[in-house]
C-alpha cells in the first residue's frame, strides 16, 4: 500500500486517518462469516469494546450476511490494526493468524471508496442489490445511539449515502432482476401486469420456490396456496407467506383456481403433462395462465408451453433472463463506478479544504500583519502624509502581501502529494508561527 495513504491527516487539533478492515463473501465462506458476524444485540456492546482499544478515535460495525467489516477513524494505524484484529479474534473464537488470511485492509481513499462502493451495491454478492443501503444505514444508527461515530465518520457516510443515491436515480442497475427467483416474478409481471388479483400454487417446499413465492407475495398477491408430500413442510411455508397449505394427492384439482403454479420439488417424473393442461384451459376457457418449473429435472412437460394462452418456463430460460439482466446491471454498473469516483474525489476535496483552509487563512492574514506593520514603521520614520498617499501605500502594501502569499496558499490548496504537502503545512506553519485553530466540522 502506498505510503502516503497510511498517513494520518491533521486538522487542527483534530486527525482523520480512515481504516476499515474486513471480510465478504469473496474472502470467506459463509460458514466463517457467520463465526465473525454480528446480530444486532451484539453490537452496541461491540462498539463500546472496540471504542476504548488503543489507536481508535471513531468507529462503527458493518455487519450483514455477506460481510463484517470495522471502519474507523484512528490515531495510530498500527496500533488500531492490532486492537481491530484481536478484537475481531476475540469475538469469533477464531485465532488471529487464520483470521488475517481473510482480511482485507484499506486506508484513507481506499476505504472511502469501499465504503462509497459497498453503500452503492457495487461490491455486493448480488450486483445491484437494494438491501445493502438500509443494512448500512442501520449499522451507522446503532454506533450513532451507541455514541462511537464522531464528526469524520459522520461526514463519510453522510457522503456514502450520497452517493447511493445518486447511484440509485442516475442509473439502472437495480431494474434487472438477476436471480432466477426474481426473474421469475418478472415474467410473470410481464404477462399479467398487476398480480395482486393473481392466484399463485406452488407445488414443493425447496428453497428456489420460496424464494420465489417470497418475490410473489411481495408483488401483493392475495391468493396463496402451497402444496407438498410432506404435509409439514406445505404448512410450514404457507403460514410463513400467509397462504394456506392444500393436499398433495388434490393438487390437479387446484389447478384450475389459480393463475400461476411455480414447481420446486425433487421428483423424478413429470407431474404435470400436456394433456393435464389442455383439459385444465378447457375447463378455464383459454383464461391465460403461467407455469414456472424451477426444478432439476423438469416436474412439467416442455409441450405445455405450446398450448394457447400458456405461457411456461423452465430453469434455462430463467437463466437465459438472468443473463440478459447481468449484463444490463454490468453496463449500468460503469456509469455507477463513475459516479463514485466523482463523490469520493468531492469528498476527498472537502476533507482536504478542512486541512488547509484554518493554515492558508492565517498564512495570509500572518504576512499582511508584517507588511502592514512595516508600513507603519515607515510612516513613522518619514513623517506625516496626506491622508490620499497614505491609503495609497496601504493599498500597494496589500497588492505585495497577497503576491507573497498566493504562490504559499497555491501550492497549500492544489499539491498532489500528501507527504510534500504535509511538509509544506509544517514548514509553513513554523516559519509563520501559525495557530492551531479550532476542530472544524464536516457538513
Amino acid at each position: 500500500m502506498d505510503q502516503d495513504r497510511n498517513q494520518p491527516v491533521y486538522v487542527g487539533f483534530w486527525m482523520f486517518n480512515f481504516l476499515l478492515i474486513g471480510l465478504n463473501h469473496r474472502t470467506a465462506k459463509l460458514d466463517f462469516r457467520q463465526l465473525a458476524s454480528f446480530n444486532a444485540i451484539q453490537v452496541p456492546d461491540g462498539l463500546k469494546q472496540l471504542s476504548g482499544r488503543p489507536g481508535i478515535i471513531e468507529s462503527m460495525i458493518i455487519s450483514t450476511c455477506n460481510r463484517v467489516e470495522i471502519l474507523s477513524n484512528v490515531d495510530h494505524r498500527a496500533d488500531a490494526v492490532d486492537s481491530i484484529e484481536t478484537f475481531l479474534a476475540e469475538f469469533s473464537n477464531v485465532s488471529r493468524s487464520e483470521l488475517q488470511t481473510k482480511l482485507y485492509r484499506y486506508s484513507n481513499d481506499q476505504a472511502i471508496r469501499h465504503v462509497f462502493r459497498v453503500a452503492s451495491s457495487l461490491d455486493s454478492m448480488i450486483l445491484g442489490e437494494s438491501q445493502i443501503l438500509g443494512q448500512i444505514k442501520n449499522c451507522y444508527s446503532m454506533a450513532v445511539d451507541t455514541h462511537t461515530v464522531g464528526t469524520y465518520l459522520n461526514g463519510l457516510l453522510q457522503a456514502a449515502f450520497r452517493a447511493a443515491k445518486r447511484v440509485r436515480s442516475e442509473t439502472s442497475i437495480g431494474e434487472y432482476s438477476v436471480s432466477v427467483s426474481s426473474a421469475a416474478v418478472e415474467l410473470i409481471r410481464k404477462i399479467f401486469g398487476d398480480l395482486r388479483k393473481k392466484s399463485i400454487l406452488i407445488v414443493g417446499a425447496g428453497k428456489m420456490g420460496e424464494t420465489t413465492l417470497r418475490h410473489l407475495a411481495d408483488t401483493g398477491t392475495q391468493a396463496i396456496y402451497v402444496t407438498n408430500r410432506s404435509p409439514e413442510a406445505a404448512r410450514h411455508l404457507a403460514e410463513r407467506s400467509n397462504g394456506m397449505a392444500v393436499p398433495f394427492s388434490d393438487f390437479h384439482q387446484w389447478l384450475a383456481r389459480v393463475d400461476i403454479v411455480v414447481t420446486s420439488t425433487g421428483a423424478s417424473d413429470t407431474l404435470i403433462d400436456r394433456s393435464v393442461v389442455e383439459r385444465l384451459m378447457t375447463e378455464k376457457k383459454n383464461k391465460s395462465m403461467v407455469f414456472i418449473d424451477i426444478s432439476v429435472p423438469r416436474n412439467i412437460d416442455p409441450a405445455v408451453g405450446n398450448i394457447d394462452n400458456v405461457f411456461c418456463y423452465d430453469i434455462d430460460d430463467l437463466g437465459t433472463v438472468v443473463e440478459a439482466n447481468l449484463h444490463e446491471r454490468l453496463k449500468a454498473a460503469s456509469i455507477a463506478e463513475k459516479i463514485v469516483d466523482q463523490e469520493v474525489q468531492a469528498f476527498c476535496t472537502k476533507l482536504k479544504t478542512l486541512e488547509v483552509a484554518p493554515v492558508v487563512m492565517q498564512v495570509q492574514g500572518r504576512i499582511e500583519e508584517i507588511c502592514q506593520a512595516e508600513l507603519q514603521r515607515c510612516l513613522r520614520k518619514i513623517g506625516p502624509q496626506e491622508p490620499k498617499q497614505v491609503q495609497e501605500l496601504e493599498m500597494m502594501v496589500s497588492r505585495i502581501a497577497g503576491k507573497l502569499s498566493h504562490p504559499l496558499v497555491m501550492q497549500l490548496r492544489n499539491g498532489q502529494d500528501s507527504l510534500n504537502q504535509s511538509a509544506m503545512m509544517d514548514l509553513i506553519k513554523r516559519l509563520f508561527k501559525t495557530r492551531d485553530p479550532e476542530h472544524k466540522k464536516l457538513t
